[in-house]
């Protein structure tokens, strides 16, 4: 028993000492520079104040682009969840391994593309004049130019387009874990599909959807390319806001002590997740 205990070990030193190179250090670093005072023209004094941290939570422009990143993360997640679900339920119950393979693969193109690439690629689509426009107003359904572009509207689109995957394949395996017999059985006792799926399947796979929601949630409210491109000036968020603290106006000190806080935020909501599912019985996706 021992011995397959430092087996173990051993084995995670590699994966340790990377997260402790690469994350642990710099973010500790990081936390150091947060409490430091900040002068003009990027100098740094030495100390150990909380004047950074005090001059964030204090000030209604700073929490609106937290709780505006807080926003952004919830509809993107709400977007993936409705339309990856149905999608992750059809991927794991169909018999065709062919057809999940294909569905699979055009499922991850978009992350295979770069995603300023891609960022770009929205901007011309959601444009005033772009494809989407075009075709709404050529349907009818509008009767001049949505503003897409430059909107946080924009954003959630481009953002979901490309985080869909990361839904689905949290989703599709806790499906496919699920007997289908116990759908029959549910069914052939008088149960409708609409209550076997609520009774059922949606219970049974809670546990990919809070995996799937909590990886959504991180990655947008973290992305910052897309909400640069496709959100413009007009789309504040913590990512962009942090980045013209550290490198447009070279305040190590406050764009440090935001980063913690936007940390802690990740996992204080990661946090309280886990409890839910925990009361409701689902201790082991927490």
């Amino acid at each position: 028993m021992k011995q397959r205990r430092w087996v173990a070990i051993l084995l995670l030193i590699p994966i340790l000492s990377v997260l402790l190179a690469f994350f642990v250090f710099p973010v500790s670093i990081l936390a150091r520079f947060s409490f430091y005072i900040a002068r003009p023209g990027g100098e740094m004094i030495p100390a150990w104040v909380l004047q950074n941290y005090i001059r964030f939570l204090f000030d209604w422009f700073h929490l609106g682009v937290l709780w505006n990143t807080i926003v952004l993360g919830l509809w993107v997640t709400a977007v993936c969840l409705v339309f990856g679900y149905p999608l992750a339920y059809s991927l794991a119950r169909t018999q065709s391994r062919r057809i999940r393979g294909i569905g699979i693969t055009v499922l991850l193109i978009p992350l295979m593309t770069s995603v300023v690439v891609r960022s770009y690629g929205w901007m011309i689509l959601l444009a005033s004049s772009g494809p989407i426009n075009k075709l709404l107003l050529g349907l009818g359904i509008v009767d001049r130019p949505l503003q897409l572009l430059f909107k946080p509207q924009g954003v959630v689109i481009a953002l979901a387009e490309v985080l869909l995957p990361f839904m689905v394949l949290s989703v599709m395996p806790v499906i496919q874990g699920i007997d289908p017999h116990l759908e029959e059985a549910s069914q052939s006792l008088g149960a409708g599909p609409i209550k076997t799926f609520r009774r059922i399947v949606l219970p049974l796979s809670l546990p990919g959807v809070a995996a799937g929601s909590i990886l959504v949630f991180v990655l947008t409210i973290s992305a910052f390319a897309t909400p640069r491109l496709v959100g413009g000036t007009t789309t504040q968020v913590m990512s962009i806001f942090i980045y013209d603290q550290a490198l447009s106006l070279f305040n190590w000190p406050f764009g440090g002590a935001v980063s913690i806080l936007l940390l802690l935020v990740v996992l204080l909501l990661t946090w309280l997740q886990g409890r839910v599912l925990e009361e409701r019985g689902m201790g082991g996706a927490a």
